[in-house]
Order: C-alpha cells, then structure tokens, then sequence
C-alpha cells in the first residue's frame, strides 16, 4: 500500500511478556527492538516506577504512565532524546501523524497511550498506513491471537490516543553508578512531594501516600462493603494495589542490589532493610495473591468477611503499616543528602535511645504557646514538685496528632515528664506514657524515645520560624530510619523540642517515638 510502512520481527508482547506492567514492557520492547536491551529491574528503577503507586477503586491504577513525570523522564535516564506528547497536543491528529510517521520511516516505533483499548494502557506503534496504525499491545483488540504474527491494527487511533512518547537520537550514556543513584533519590523526593492524584479515564487517581489514603478510606466505606464479592473489591485491594506496590519496590530493591555489588558505598544500606521489612509484610506476593489470612487475620481467607467493619478496620490498619514501611524507604533514599544540606553550622552532638517506664507529661497549652513568661510560671510550678522528677526533668514542648496522620491538626504543650501518676494541678492537662503496647491509638503513648541533642550555630539552626522543629524532626528521623528502628506511626507517633537551658531559650534537642527497641543494641 502506497504511503505504508511497517517495522519487521517486533516480537508480540502480552501479560509478563516482556513485563506485567504495560509501560515497562513497552519500553523493553522498543530498546530490544534498537539494540539497547535493558533489564526489567534497572528500567523499573530508572524510570521512577520502582518508587511510584498509583491507586484508585475501580480503574486501570495499574498502568504507571498516568503518572506524567514517567514517560516524561524515562529515555533520558537510558542516554536517549525524547518527545512526550499529551493533552492538548495530542489532539492535533495531522501534526502527530507526521511525527508517527517520521519515526517509524527512521526505524523507531513510538509508545503510545490508549490507542488498542478506552483506558490509557501503553502500547508500542510498529507501523503506519493511510487508515491506521499497526502496533503491539498488551490488551489487543477483539481478542485477536496474542502470539499471531500479525500486528494489531487500529483505524480509531485518534479518538481514543491518550499521549506519545517518541524517541530520537541517543545523546548519552545510559545512568549508572552515583549518577544512576542520583536518579532513585530524585524518584523518591518527587513522590515524597507528590501531589494528591493524577486523571485518568475521567477520574482521580492517587499517587503514592494519598493512594494509601484513598485504599484506607474506600475501605472504611460501608456502604460499599455490603457485599465483598461483587465489583471487583478484592482484585483491586490485592493484585491490582497492594501486590502490584509490592512488585515495584522488589524490582528496585533487585537493582540496589546489583548496583551496590557493582559499585561498593554508592547506595545508602538503610534502604535495602527498609524494603525487606515491605516484602515480609506482604506473603505470597511471588505466587500472584496477597495472602490477607496470614497478614492481618486468619478469618480472611473467606474474602466475604470483609462485610464485617472491624476485619476492615484491620485491614486499615494494615494499610497504614505498608504506607509508613514506603515512607521509610523513601525516607532512606533522599533524606541523608537532604539532611546534609539542612545541616548548615549546626550538628548533631549526640544520639541515644532511651527506654523510660511509665511517666506522666503534665504541661499547658493555649496562650501559654507563645508566651514567654508564663511558660516559665508553668515550668517553676513544675519544678516545684520535686517528688515527681523522673530524672530527664527538662522543659519541652511535646508534639503529637491524637494518634492520627501527620495530615491532622498537630497538638503542642509546654510542660514536662513527670512520675506516673502525678497528680495533675488545676489548669493543667496530661498525657500518659507506657512502655508496653497499648492496641488503642492516642494516649498512653510509648515511653521509648530517640533523643538527638544539637550543638553549633543556633541563631543559624533557628534562622526561619519552623525551620529549627523541622531540621531536628528530620535529622533525628533519619538516624532512626538508618537504624532501622520503628517508629510507630500513627498510633503511638508523637516529638518533643527538649530546651536543656530552659524554655526561654533556644531548643537544643529533639525526642522521636519510637516502638519495638532491642534495649541491648549500642547507644551511639
């Protein structure tokens, strides 16, 4: 046919063929196709979908190139020009046309976004005529034979075209090394900071923490659950949520491996436990399912039980449990760059963890936050109960979100740790702490703490309102997370600012909850 070409010997791609993931497997075809073959594990953490989780109730949540930055970000990563063509640009069908052909005459197929079916799926474009376009796809339509030798052809392409990403000329070396760690970091603090959601197929679909979210508050909706078994709940929970996060962060953990085994110090270790403790928490991921009776409650392995509200409440916080062991790998990939450039005349002098038994805080809140003077009136009423000291009698201004996310209003109280049990004086409130577990969120909370102390330029440290909390929540944080310690988040999460020379003056250190502690390992 006059104005046709097709590119020979592109092989079929279907489900795990190359790759489960529909963008990935898109991209591996076309660097087989060119003669750059890149392995499955190094494309998923180069591209940023090692660290992405995209997740909404009934949609295509598993196709990671919803998430712009993806396509956008990709071949320049593997040492390639690219062009990623979407929204209103994508409409233009004559200039698209052109640049599809341009491509495929040069000898490059294009990835393309919703062209085979009516939901953005990648697929790869192989080839061209005057009434359509010829590609490989994942999701083929009218069941065409997947392995046949004959190339999916599309003559609707333009009304259902979600986006393109077309590939130039090579302009670099694939990222390795520092730099391709540099990369991962990048991932992380991006999806660290990422915003709410992203469209696709009309609707919200959430990204990374507020996917999460979402997950938590679809299953907090009864009037959704009167009946598990319909709808698709228990695919979309599992293999199309939880299993698939699992999936991304094992293929990046594979790399780091490969990475730190090739070039020795270059990745920060605390990463590699932190997403172990990720693939322990979720069973049977390797065998396609997510064995919920082994990870939250024998009864689970009746998916109906679900119906129940409180066998959903512990699949919540289950939920909660994935998302802060995420939050740790992100955690430990950018914050000790990021901490480094906080650090700026100030230091961390010394750091301990510390296991008290039980203790009261006794303290005020209200107009006492910001005034000085009657902050001292409350610390000398303090003092003044010399019975009650613990022995870490310091001013403090403790944290904390009544056991919620860090996305709910914080509470802040001046006061001091005191005995259990201390009669509280009038005016005053408390708050109790235990060193045991306690399955209730909120107060008591845990009496085990991290304690960072500070020294160096103040005036720098306390430069900007809020900089100073901010800075020490990070640095001693981070400590923790390298550690691999718990923090229990948010049941039992609370931080403290510690004013060793009283509360009039600077704050010096930072208390960061932590849960389960072996009281044996070495303080630092």
């Amino acid at each position: 046919m006059k104005n046709s070409k097709i590119l020979p010997r592109i092989p079929p791609m279907w489900y795990g063929n190359p790759s489960p993931i529909c963008f990935i497997g898109s991209v591996m075809r076309f660097m087989e196709y060119i003669g750059d073959p890149v392995e499955q594990d190094e494309l998923i953490a180069l591209s940023g979908v090692g660290l992405c989780f995209p997740w909404s109730f009934a949609s295509s949540c598993d196709e990671v190139s919803i998430i712009p930055e993806i396509p956008a970000r990709t071949f320049e990563a593997l040492g390639y020009q690219s062009e990623y063509i979407t929204g209103d640009a994508v409409k233009d069908i004559t200039v698209c046309f052109d640049k599809i052909k341009k491509s495929i005459d040069s000898g490059n197929p294009i990835i393309g976004f919703g062209i085979t079916v009516n939901i953005p799926m990648s697929c790869l474009i192989t080839g061209y005529d005057e009434g359509g376009l010829y590609t490989r796809s994942f999701w083929p339509p009218n069941n065409v034979d997947r392995e046949a030798e004959e190339y999916f052809y599309s003559t609707d392409w333009h009304e259902k075209c979600a986006g393109l990403l077309i590939v130039g000329k090579k302009i670099g070396e694939r990222l390795t090394g520092a730099a391709a760690y540099d990369r991962i970091t990048e991932w992380a603090l991006i999806f660290r900071r990422y915003k709410n959601s992203v469209k696709a197929e009309g609707k919200d679909v959430y990204v990374n923490q507020h996917a999460f979210d979402a997950m938590v508050k679809w299953l907090l909706d009864d009037e959704q659950w009167q009946n598990p078994n319909q709808d698709g709940k228990e695919q979309f929970l599992k293999q199309c949520g939880l299993l698939l996060f699992q999936y991304y962060r094992n293929n990046l953990y594979e790399y780091l491996k490969k990475l730190e085994a090739k070039f020795p110090g270059v990745v920060n270790k605390p990463v590699f436990s932190a997403i172990e403790r990720i693939n322990a928490a979720i069973p049977s991921a390797h065998s396609s399912d997510l064995w919920l009776h082994e990870a939250v409650d024998s009864a689970l392995k009746d998916f109906a039980v679900m119906s129940e509200h409180a066998m959903r409440e512990k699949v919540v916080k289950y939920v909660h449990l994935l998302k802060e062991y995420d939050n740790s790998a992100q955690w430990t990939l950018f914050m000790p760059d990021f901490i480094k450039k906080q650090q700026k005349g100030f230091k961390v002098d010394n750091f301990e963890y510390r296991h008290l038994p039980a203790m009261r805080f006794i303290g005020a809140e209200g107009e006492e936050f910001s005034n000085v003077k009657r902050r001292i009136e409350i610390m000398d009423v303090l003092e003044a109960m010399q019975e009650y000291k613990t022995g870490f009698d310091h001013d403090i201004l403790f944290m904390h979100h009544y056991g919620l996310s860090v996305e709910n209003s914080w509470h802040g109280v001046w006061g001091r740790f005191m005995k259990a049990d201390t009669p509280v004086p009038e005016g005053f409130l408390s708050f109790d702490f235990v060193p045991h577990d306690v399955p209730v969120a909120g107060p008591p909370y845990y009496s085990s703490f991290a304690l960072a102390i500070f020294t160096g330029d103040m005036d720098a440290m306390h430069s900007r309102e809020g900089f100073d909390s901010d800075a020490m929540y990070d640095v001693t944080r981070n400590i923790i997370l390298g550690d691999g310690v718990v923090i229990p988040y948010p049941e039992k999460y609370w931080t403290a600012e510690v004013f060793f020379d009283g509360c009039d003056k600077y704050s010096t250190g930072y208390l960061f909850s932590i849960g389960e502690w072996d009281t044996e390992r070495t303080l630092l």
